[in-house]
């Protein structure tokens, strides 16, 4: 199974929503996947990323993009990463 497949990827018109809590709670590093889709989305594209901890390295390369992140705690062991393309 390749890493795009242990990603839940949901897309409708401008909004891009991609949970990685699974792939990285069993040891999987999909930063290099979910940079890919976000890097593809359309501009006006609202991107939601779910992950089970904050993750430092990827709100940098998300921001290394010029990309602004919002970081919300959803609930515990789901955190939300939202970047709106522009």
């Amino acid at each position: 199974m390749n890493m795009m497949e242990m990603l839940q990827i949901q897309r409708e018109e401008s909004h891009l929503v991609i949970d990685a809590r699974n792939a990285i709670r069993n040891g999987h590093h999909p930063r290099y996947e979910i940079l890919t889709l976000v890097k593809e989305a359309p501009r006006g594209t609202l991107c939601e990323v779910h992950v089970p901890h904050r993750t430092a390295p990827l709100i940098a390369a998300l921001e290394e993009l010029g990309l602004n992140v919002a970081v919300s705690q959803v609930s515990p062991g789901d955190i939300r990463l939202r970047v709106m393309k522009i």
